[in-house]
């Protein structure tokens, strides 16, 4: 008889332990996940990266990722002048200007487009001037080399 009663009492505890799911005595709910507010969520995001030169120089750029007219929605910089190609359909097109870059640090600018709802950040990157012969005058750099000479100059 006391065997019964030790059972039904430990069966009863163990009934009790798994009604109140056991585990840890923190009774704050799991938080879940949220559907995101209506009107915040704004079409695709994209990113790209154009690499400039250190001269002056000019490029286009395809706008990958996007297929529709753009809008320039921010980013300047007085170095650099990015404007929208005309738009004839598919993917749009921005041409890309840079000066010279002078300094001895690259600098780069993101400029963003809108198309419709999706975003594109264009990122970009100007290489830094490095010494040495300017190409444009290449008789300014000071060098004990000759510019020119003549294997006869040397007894050849």
């Amino acid at each position: 008889m006391k065997t019964i009663k030790i059972l039904s009492i430990a069966f009863a505890v163990c009934l009790t332990l798994l009604s109140c799911g056991g585990g840890d005595d923190n009774d704050t709910p799991t938080p879940q996940p949220q559907p995101p507010t209506p009107g915040t969520v704004k079409g695709k995001h994209f990113t790209q990266t154009c690499n400039m030169p250190a001269d002056a120089s000019e490029t286009v750029v395809t706008l990958t990722g996007l297929t529709s007219e753009v809008t320039r929605k921010k980013g300047s910089a007085s170095w650099l002048t990015v404007n929208a190609v005309p738009y004839a359909g598919g993917t749009p097109q921005v041409a890309v200007a840079c000066e010279q870059n002078l300094g001895t640090e690259a600098r780069q600018q993101e400029v963003s487009f809108i198309a419709a709802n999706d975003t594109l950040v264009l990122t970009v990157r100007q290489a830094a001037y490095t010494s040495g012969t300017d190409v444009n005058n290449p008789n300014d750099t000071f060098t004990d080399q000759p510019a020119f000479a003549r294997g006869e100059d040397f007894g050849y």
